[in-house]
């Protein structure tokens, strides 16, 4: 009973969270940069890493493990836009970010892509 109960949520959440980053990323494309991307294209893009690890893993819980280390290494690419788009002057103004404040975001991004790249490469090594 338990199992289904994660099963569901665990499937509600990734649905949620799905939605949510494709809504904010559609209206950021469209809107702020001014970019069209075809629907069929998008679908494609966040289908491809999917069906990898679907193919690449026979473990489900292995496989569960992969796509969230996968998640890790994609959830830091909007944190550097965000960091590079309020850093900048002329897109922010006089409410930019210091270049300290700046710094410390990327250094924060690094350290999480590093021990990020640690796990994928213990998740690679035999044994």
């Amino acid at each position: 009973m338990s199992a289904a109960i994660f099963i569901v949520s665990l499937l509600a959440s990734g649905l949620s969270s799905s939605v949510v980053g494709t809504m904010a990323g559609q209206i950021i494309m469209q809107d702020f940069v001014d970019w069209r991307i075809p629907l069929w294209l998008r679908r494609l893009i966040t289908m491809v890493p999917t069906v990898i690890v679907v193919a690449w893993v026979s473990d489900a819980t292995q496989a569960l493990v992969v796509s969230q280390v996968v998640l890790s290494f994609v959830l830091p690419v909007p944190l550097i836009t965000l960091v590079l788009f309020t850093g900048s002057p002329r897109v922010m103004g006089r409410l930019a970010n210091s270049p300290v404040v700046s710094a410390l975001a990327i250094s924060g991004t690094v350290v999480v892509l590093s021990i990020n790249a640690l796990i994928l490469v213990n998740l690679m090594l035999p044994g």
